[in-house]
């Protein structure tokens, strides 16, 4: 009865790769249409990769005090994204994908106000400047940059970040990213709310966009699930590219960072998904490891790192086009970009900040 049972799964398993167990050979998985799959991987990288974002990115480590710590894991996910997206190979490294550096020390809080750079002290002081909420503070963001990797001197301020106390009916701190581009109206590309909850338990809900696409979030990161660990599973839709994406990461280690990521991408009936599993140096950043691709639960491909660059391996059966590989290469750079960006937007609301009275503290 048991033997039946397995074979009969096995016999769904192998007709849904695309033929019966027994008879012609199985038609070996694909990807439907590589060039319409990588066009949503592209559309979703290109909503954090902007001016705007960048500046977000350097800049928020240098609102609160709690964000000194930093995270390698963060620091290595956005190399890998940067060093093995195809469509950013040619492209000068830019200070979005450098390490969120904090400074020595951090303004303290101050309901109200609105924080500008100074470039003497490289970070932020309060202003007399209004605009800021009354139940937050505000961040001014300014063009960055690429030799020093911080606010370009004269300072060019391209937007702002508002960071605002939950209202007494609800729960999260509130996190506004508002690009301000001269001449045009002041307009919004994220708007999120972080609240923390038992045991280290942390949500993120909302939206950021760069205009065009818009990224749906719904994330949880918890470190109490796996000891010593911290795991980060979202849900994220992307409405006007007609797709779904889940990820679970997990990360662990010290010295040597390891990092296990399971990646689905579901739209117009076929479900791409990618499971990794990678080792990074800390110091040399330098990465080995597998990424196995399977379409609508057939294997693909696997993705080798190990060397100075990405190697891609056909599943029996399967022929590889150079379209496939460029869209296997954007998925290995998607699956890390998503976490570094989740981790990016968490920064402002460190798991030990809390707001009491209006006031933000870092307990």
């Amino acid at each position: 009865m048991h033997g039946t049972v397995r074979y009969a799964a096995l016999a769904l398993a192998v007709a849904a790769c695309g033929g019966p167990v027994t008879g012609p050979r199985p038609v070996a998985a694909r990807l439907a249409n590589p060039a319409t799959t990588l066009n949503q991987l592209q559309a979703i990288s290109a909503v954090t990769n902007t001016p705007l974002f960048e500046s977000f990115t350097v800049l928020a480590p240098r609102f609160t005090p709690a964000s000194a710590t930093g995270s390698v894991a963060l620091a290595l996910a956005l190399d890998f994204a940067a060093r093995y997206s195809r469509w950013r190979r040619s492209e000068p490294r830019t200070a979005h994908h450098r390490v969120p550096t904090p400074s020595a020390t951090a303004p303290a809080s101050s309901p109200g106000t609105t924080f500008v750079w100074d470039p003497d002290t490289s970070g932020y002081i309060a202003s007399a400047d209004s605009g800021a909420p009354a139940n937050g503070e505000r961040f001014v963001l300014y063009a960055i940059s690429q030799r020093s990797g911080l606010p370009s001197v004269p300072v060019a301020p391209i937007g702002y970040v508002d960071l605002t106390a939950p209202a007494p009916d609800s729960s999260g701190t509130g996190v506004t990213l508002v690009g301000t581009p001269a001449g045009a109206p002041a307009t919004t590309y994220a708007s999120y709310s972080v609240a923390t909850g038992a045991a280290s338990a942390t949500t993120l809900v909302g939206f950021v966009t760069d205009g065009t696409t818009r990224l749906e979030l719904d994330v949880r990161s918890d470190s109490t699930t796996t000891p010593g660990a911290l795991t980060v599973i979202s849900a994220i839709a992307v409405p006007t590219q007609n797709v779904q994406v889940s990820e679970s990461v997990t990360v662990s280690g010290g010295d040597t960072a390891r990092m296990t990521t399971d990646l689905r991408l579901a739209s117009d009936g076929e479900t791409v998904r990618a499971t990794g599993d990678v080792t990074i140096d800390t110091t040399s950043r330098i990465g080995s490891g597998q990424m196995t691709v399977s379409v609508n639960d057939c294997a693909f491909a696997t993705i080798t790192l190990g060397g100075p660059d990405l190697v891609f391996d056909p599943a029996p059966g399967v022929t590889l086009s150079t379209d496939d590989e460029t869209t296997l290469r954007a998925l290995f750079s998607t699956s890390f970009e998503l976490y570094g960006t989740e981790r990016v937007l968490l920064i402002p609301v460190p798991f030990s900040t809390t707001w009491r009275g209006g006031e933000r503290r870092t307990d």
